[in-house]
């Protein structure tokens, strides 16, 4: 077989538009970034459910055995946050569900989840066998002055502190995107210039907020994924792979 590793080289002072342009292609496709079959980590990748959750189920059952799931924010619109239980009930407790707020969550989701049964992970590390789980909710500003939203001074303070934290192998769960990584809307590039600073750093980078966005790319070391709408059956697979290498699979339920 064939090496089918994607790589897209990081820019040397070059514009984002510059090194996106190199990814359009990628948009549907799986990266696949190992020779080897043998998996150490299989996680489930949802985002922006917006409080439908009418196609978790199935995408559960299509992800098969997983060792995690890894929910990105926006599970509610503008709330309630008693919605989370809903979905945690159709997400069952036999692995763990680490949860990130979306901008369209309310800042008090972030309480919602620590009373839960699921992990809050954001502004925090979780380590989960030989992995790193870092995560940031919320986004950089928007157009739309939703609910929880963090400016880019703010944003880059919690990241510099979370990527202190990378390990070995280093999943980033972030709800905003990279600039200029599946962050394109209207022909601008809408992403965070913090979050960007994590690429080249972190082994995964899953994240959401652009809908249209959804697709699979690598830049440098990271492998990044947005997983597409869940409101509309969309998800993904990660699988850590040896040598902290990924297979990611975009998924519809």
């Amino acid at each position: 077989m064939a090496d089918s590793r994607a790589t897209v080289n990081l820019p040397d002072g070059g514009s984002p538009t510059n090194y996106h342009k190199k990814t359009n292609d990628l948009k549907q496709r799986a990266v696949n970034v190992s020779l080897s079959c043998e998996i150490f980590m299989k996680f489930l990748v949802l985002s922006d459910a917006h409080g439908v959750y009418s196609h978790v189920t199935q995408l559960l059952y299509k992800a098969g055995d997983v060792d995690a799931v890894c929910v990105i924010g926006d599970i509610t619109d503008f709330g309630p946050n008693i919605l989370i239980n809903e979905l945690l009930s159709l997400l069952g407790d036999d692995v763990p569900t680490l949860i990130i707020p979306g901008n369209c969550d309310l800042p008090t989701f972030v309480e919602t989840i620590e009373e839960s049964t699921a992990v809050n992970l954001h502004l925090k590390s979780f380590d989960y066998d030989d992995i790193k789980f870092l995560g940031i909710g919320g986004s950089n500003p928007t157009p739309f002055n939703t609910p929880f939203e963090l400016n880019e001074a703010e944003i880059h303070s919690y990241v510099d502190k979370l990527l202190t934290e990378v390990g070995e192998t280093t999943v980033l769960l972030s709800h905003t995107p990279p600039k200029g990584f599946l962050d394109e809307v209207d022909s601008k590039h809408v992403g965070s210039e913090a979050i960007l600073s994590a690429v080249n750093v972190v082994d995964v980078l899953a994240c959401g907020h652009i809908h249209e966005q959804r697709g699979t790319l690598v830049a440098g070391k990271t492998a990044i994924v947005n997983p597409g709408m869940a409101a509309r059956g969309f998800g993904a697979v990660v699988e850590i792979l040896p040598e902290a290498e990924a297979n990611i699979s975009l998924m519809q339920g």
